[in-house]
């Protein structure tokens, strides 16, 4: 309980409030489309290296087969997408903005994944 807590104001503080943790279920949903939108703008070479190589580096982190959490039965398989989720999500807020709206533009992915201003 203490860490969930820890971790959620740990996102909240370093994202500045923008990423939120998602619910299991909102992750389950979101995440094969984070996923589709992730990979466009990991190939794109606009987005900087150190973006692509932290969000590579969390994953395998969050995957890795050393995880106490990832042991245990149904739980630890939604606290790894719920983390991938989260991973991805910060990806995206992360990423330029017109480089982001132009990957969700030629995905179409307008009805899922709101635009980014700026």
């Amino acid at each position: 309980m203490f860490r969930r807590y820890i971790g959620k104001k740990v996102l909240e503080r370093l994202s500045k409030g923008k990423i939120q943790r998602p619910g299991r279920v909102q992750a389950m949903i979101r995440l094969p489309t984070l996923l589709r939108l992730g990979f466009a703008l990991f190939r794109d070479e606009r987005v900087p290296i150190w973006q692509r190589t932290a969000v590579v580096m969390l994953l395998v982190l969050i995957f890795s087969p050393i995880d106490v959490v990832g042991d245990l039965p149904v739980i630890g398989q939604f606290w790894d997408f719920t983390l991938a989720v989260t991973v991805l999500d910060w990806f995206v807020q992360m990423a330029p903005a017109h480089v982001v709206n132009e990957h969700i533009h030629s995905l179409g992915l307008e009805k899922k994944v709101p635009l980014r201003s700026g």
